[in-house]
């Protein structure tokens, strides 16, 4: 397909990947976000290698593996400290070629920016609506201008406006639990040692080290969606649903300053096709969004800014290509959703019997049988798919 414009809707890590990918393949592209300063505060991720392969493609691996911090053991743990799994994850490196790596979102933002082209990303920009004709597409933004392109990306999250003008039917899934996220900087030498996920009766409590002095944490709740709170209360929230677990928790509770400290429900959308309408598509959280308990939203994000670039240029047409760009990417998206869910239902069992009894079956199975989900996931190599 010859060079053609693209407007993508949303700055994030889906539509940043996208737009580097297809910067490096000859198109035009600009990006624009809602809002005007990228990096949310107290948010870290984990790439895992099948994301690290799209990246070592678009030029940004090293960079990101620098700003991060390579996951090299990752934990199970019940409330109290007990230990139920316990895998090395370094070995992941040697079996797939790249490793896991934890790293904080802003870091990530900053790397894939200055890996696109100047003045491609437009921030504080809204998008309202589109407009398409079969000869192209029009976005109109809050500013009161509009742009016109070949293709538009909606790349705008979960709560994408493109899907809601595309798919109004569509709704999202609410988990049944909360998640509280922060960050903390921190010496603390057993925190600094963890990467962890420890289970309760009905909560989850998460430890990741992004980089040589930061730690993410996060925390899940089983509670009615749409809670307003303050930072302070959220706070206080947290060191009472988390005061008898084990260490290091109630120390990285203490450390994060209260209004640091984020609460988002925890939803997703069951898999649905097409993600096309014409000349407009959906790409990551807007399209397949799906609940942490893998860490592979975003990297779902980055195969899929891959793929769809791939097919835009290797395809004559944009049916053509956003056809095969669906085809490729459907199934495995729907399986991470249907799989993430399923997990996550697991993990916020609220009866102590069914919680002692998982923390049991879990303890005694074979770490194959553990880890078999996770190897499917992170050993898959987009780059590869003809």
């Amino acid at each position: 397909m010859n060079a053609k414009k693209i407007i993508i809707i949303g700055g994030g890590i889906g539509g940043l990947c996208t737009a580097i990918a297809l910067q490096k393949n000859g198109f035009e592209v600009t990006v624009y976000e809602k809002v005007r300063k990228l990096g949310e505060v107290g948010a870290g991720l984990t790439l895992w290698s099948n994301a690290l392969k799209v990246l070592r493609e678009l030029g940004v691996a090293d960079a990101v593996i620098r700003a991060g911090s390579k996951v090299n053991r990752s934990q199970i743990r019940a409330s109290n400290g007990d230990m139920l799994h316990n895998a090395r994850m370094g070995e992941m490196e040697t079996q797939y070629g790249e490793p896991v790596i934890a790293i904080h979102r802003a870091a990530l933002h900053e790397i894939l920016i200055n890996a696109l082209k100047p003045n491609t990303l437009n921030l504080g920009v809204g998008f309202v609506k589109f407009e398409q004709d079969g000869k192209g597409v029009t976005a109109y933004f809050d500013n009161g201008k509009s742009d016109t392109a070949n293709l538009l990306i909606g790349a705008d999250g979960v709560h994408s406006a493109v899907r809601g003008q595309m798919f109004p039917e569509i709704q999202l899934r609410y988990s049944g639990y909360t998640a509280w996220r922060g960050v903390v900087e921190t010496e603390n030498e057993a925190a600094l040692g963890l990467t962890s996920e420890s289970w309760g009766v009905g909560a989850r409590f998460g430890i990741v080290r992004v980089d040589k002095s930061r730690i993410y944490w996060f925390a899940t709740s089983n509670q009615p969606a749409g809670e307003k709170s303050t930072g302070e209360q959220r706070k206080a929230k947290l060191l009472s649903l988390f005061k008898d677990w084990h260490d290091p928790i109630r120390h990285l509770l203490d450390s994060t300053p209260a209004d640091l400290i984020l609460q988002n429900d925890i939803h997703d959308i069951q898999p649905f096709a097409p993600w096309s309408t014409g000349q407009v598509t959906l790409l990551g959280d807007a399209a397949h969004p799906t609940t942490p308990n893998m860490g592979q939203g975003a990297c779902m994000a980055i195969e899929s800014a891959y793929v769809l670039t791939r097919s835009l240029k290797e395809e004559s047409d944009i049916k053509s290509a956003l056809r095969r760009y669906e085809s490729q990417r459907h199934e495995r998206t729907a399986w991470i959703t249907n799989t993430s869910w399923t997990i996550g239902r697991g993990g916020q069992v609220r009866n102590p019997f069914l919680c002692a009894l998982r923390n049991f079956l879990v303890k005694i199975m074979p770490a194959s049988a553990m880890q078999k989900n996770i190897h499917r996931a992170a050993g898959f190599d987009v780059t590869y798919l003809l």
